[in-house]
């Protein structure tokens, strides 16, 4: 594993056990990203390895490189953290601002579940998918 790889993983660990939801829902995804791309790349797909993680997850999802459950979720917490990585208006569907209205619940309920979420995604992405 490379070490930007690593301690990607271990620092989304630790941003969670510290209260920081939403950098681990970055570094998780961010992980995901590095993880599954690296084994496209190695099985010679470095094209759709480099084309993000929207791309990856749908590759992965059609030469079944992880359950199609485990791509559900790792692409939906893509939604998740896009609007953290990428500018979006306030009505974006996915920005915290609108998931807080639809579920009506606090945003630091939402960004915990969705952190706890990515680290499960994580660590399953690290088990189902050999490098």
């Amino acid at each position: 594993m490379p070490l930007e790889s690593m301690r990607v993983f271990q620092e989304a660990k630790d941003c969670f056990v510290y209260g920081q939801f939403v950098a681990t829902l970055v570094l998780a995804a961010s992980f995901m990203e590095h993880w599954l791309g690296g084994i496209l790349s190695a099985a010679g797909q470095s094209k759709v390895a480099g084309q993000g993680l929207k791309a990856i997850v749908a590759h992965c999802r059609d030469a079944d490189v992880i359950p199609a459950t485990l791509c559900d979720k790792v692409d939906a917490l893509r939604l998740s953290r896009n609007p953290f990585v990428h500018l979006k208006p306030f009505d974006h569907p996915h920005s915290l601002g609108q998931r807080m209205l639809a579920r009506r619940m606090h945003p630091d309920s939402i960004l915990e579940a969705d952190a706890r979420d990515a680290l499960v995604a994580m660590y399953s992405v690290a088990v189902y998918a050999k490098a």
